[in-house]
């Protein structure tokens, strides 16, 4: 069944065409406040305990000439300064032109930690843009590296420590291989463990699964030492490393290995220790001087080791880390 079209006549249709251009203007007007209205609104929107409502009715007799917010209009203006703390929404800077990839870079590099998301959203192009023009342009998300938290009185002692190296290269070329390094370290059961390098290999999900956390608990501690290329150790104990005990320790290992040493080789041996508790006991302090003639770098010895410096020990940063990363 065919629907006849209903026709109006001319001058209902010029009401219609007034009506609608009046309510297209007032509603311009009405979305086209200014700073200071908004101000003004705020104003009174306080004034009457903020109640929009009350506010409307207080605005519309304050300023009869003037559009007049409604109480729905009020309501989206506190909850954008809330929310952006902005009174009207503001159009992107970039609407209307095309986002130059010279643009993008100019963010990036101005807010170097910004995810691709967040550039994104501020340039007004896909994140998939984002990433081909910070290709284009040779951009890499480098990571950060951790380090070792100095204090500022440490500035002084690693500065000291590296003048020392230094010169002893200059007569030496080998000294950093003529150095006894120790150290000793923590292993538990409750080791290290990154989720994202275990991956099964299958058709179908196995529903894979690894035991991380235990409520039987243990922990073993080690102590090693470093010689140009050999090891001495690994010593393994139970409990908190002792001063006694430490010296026991050195005296059996120490002593033998340093005998093995040829006359030539041992007048250039150092060795390292940090300054926890168990390097500070005199006797300690005593066997090292008599044994490797003072040169003892550590507490109490010829110069002093660098607190916190966990960088500067190959065990540290080599050893101990390879052996939690593969095997804890």
């Amino acid at each position: 069944m065919r629907m006849e079209r209903h026709t109006y006549s001319p001058e209902i249709t010029t009401i219609k065409r007034v009506f609608k251009l009046a309510c297209t203007l007032k509603l311009r007007v009405m979305a086209k406040f200014g700073i200071n209205k908004y101000c003004e609104i705020m104003l009174i929107y306080g004034e009457c305990g903020c109640k929009a409502k009350s506010a409307a009715r207080l605005y519309r007799e304050s300023f009869p000439e003037c559009p007049h917010p409604k109480r729905q209009t009020i309501l989206k203006v506190v909850k954008r300064l809330r929310q952006t703390s902005r009174p009207r929404v503001c159009r992107p800077c970039n609407v209307g032109r095309k986002v130059q990839p010279e643009d993008v870079l100019a963010y990036t590099l101005a807010h170097p930690q910004s995810s691709t998301k967040m550039i994104s959203e501020n340039c007004g192009i896909s994140k998939s843009s984002v990433r081909t023009i910070l290709n284009e342009s040779g951009a890499h998300p480098y990571r950060s590296t951790p380090v070792q938290g100095l204090l500022p009185r440490d500035a002084k002692r690693h500065y000291t420590w590296c003048n020392f190296v230094m010169n002893n290269l200059e007569d030496h070329p080998t000294f950093l291989a003529d150095i006894i390094w120790t150290d000793e370290a923590s292993f538990s059961r409750n080791g290290m463990f990154n989720r994202q390098n275990v991956h099964t290999w299958s058709l179908e999900n196995p529903r894979y699964a690894v035991e991380v956390r235990h409520q039987l608990r243990w922990s073993i501690n080690g102590w090693c030492g470093i010689f140009n290329d050999r090891l001495i150790g690994p010593v393994f104990y139970e409990g908190t490393l002792m001063g006694q005990w430490h010296l026991e320790l050195l005296q059996d290992v120490i002593t033998d290995f340093v005998e093995n040493l040829p006359l030539h080789q041992l007048r250039n041996v150092w060795f390292q220790h940090d300054g926890t508790p168990p390097h500070k006991i005199s006797n300690v302090k005593q066997y090292l001087m008599e044994t490797l003639q003072n040169q003892v770098i550590g507490y109490g010895g010829f110069v002093e080791w660098p607190p916190r410096s966990p960088d500067l020990i190959p065990l540290d940063f080599l050893l101990w880390r390879h052996i939690k990363g593969r095997y804890m």
